[in-house]
């Protein structure tokens, strides 16, 4: 048999943290759906999985139905407000390492690789370390409310990830880059110290990753803001290379969804992309 879902589209559609926003959600698939997108790359946060309830299985399906009325499929790189425990009673491992929540959204392990028909390289590594950690008592705007550990990337996942290098890094965490260490800089009064180290540590063993694979492009979520950057990998025994790391924002704001030309690595973040629904920040 072959594993259909290796195969990675020329034109993919990526979403921002969706936090279990159904309305966003549609919107976004009927958007990227309307310029010819089929394989959609959530990049952490999904959010539609907490405890695993009836009404959470019947998002699912209503989320799984716009899917197919869009003839789309939805491939779920974890984040760190998911209901990892449920995810893995419920949903359990297939022959190639996928954990299928419906026939349209399925949840890439990590480590996963799928390459396009012309052979650019795309890797998944979910996963990232909660700064509230500390906090996760109640459920805030579509959170998964409980802290998990299996939230944390481990030795294993890195393991799984290889060495081999990829063209494209899809992960929740982003790797570290000055301007990535100001906007979170600006951040650090919300939090408190052990949450910053905590997060510190998940984001490093991300890094840890990048360099294994040595990417071209790395996208991520996580961090609740656009932000499009390049960063110098210095790893040892090669030389150095050049990473652009691009990071989208949550799910109602304006840079929430993106398409990826896989082929030429270059990625369209138009605010029109994103649904007609707007978030006051403050």
């Amino acid at each position: 048999m072959v594993d259909q879902h290796a195969l990675v589209d020329e034109r993919i559609g990526l979403l921002g943290d969706p936090h279990a926003d159904l309305q966003w959600r549609g919107l976004a698939v009927r958007n990227l759906a309307r310029v010819g997108i089929r394989q959609i790359h959530v990049l952490g946060d999904f959010g539609f999985l907490s405890s695993g309830s009836p009404l959470e299985r019947e998002r699912l399906r209503l989320l799984t139905k716009q899917l197919t009325s869009r003839n789309a499929f939805m491939y779920v790189t974890g984040g760190n407000h998911e209901g990892y425990p449920t995810l893995h009673r419920r949903y359990p491992l297939d022959e190639w390492g996928y954990r299928r929540l419906s026939r349209r959204i399925i949840w890439l392990p990590r480590g996963w690789r799928g390459a396009t028909a012309a052979g650019t390289v795309v890797a998944s590594l979910g996963g990232a370390n909660s700064i509230s950690r500390g906090r996760r008592n109640q459920t805030v705007s579509g959170h998964v409310a409980a802290w998990h550990p299996e939230e944390q990337i481990t030795e294993e996942d890195l393991e799984a990830l290889g060495s081999d290098p990829v063209d494209v890094l899809l992960g929740h965490d982003a790797p570290f880059s000055r301007a990535l260490k100001r906007h979170v800089t600006r951040q650090r009064r919300f939090w408190t110290r052990d949450g910053i180290a905590y997060a510190a540590a998940g984001q490093a063993m991300f890094h840890r990753g990048v360099v294994q694979v040595q990417p071209k492009l790395v996208l991520s979520g996580h961090y609740h803001r656009y932000l499009d950057t390049n960063l110098l990998l210095r790893p040892l025994g090669h030389s150095t290379t050049t990473v652009r790391s691009v990071i989208l924002d949550r799910n109602r704001t304006a840079h929430s969804v993106g398409i990826l030309n896989v082929e030429a690595l270059e990625i369209d973040v138009r605010p029109r992309l994103s649904p007609g629904l707007r978030r006051q920040r403050n």
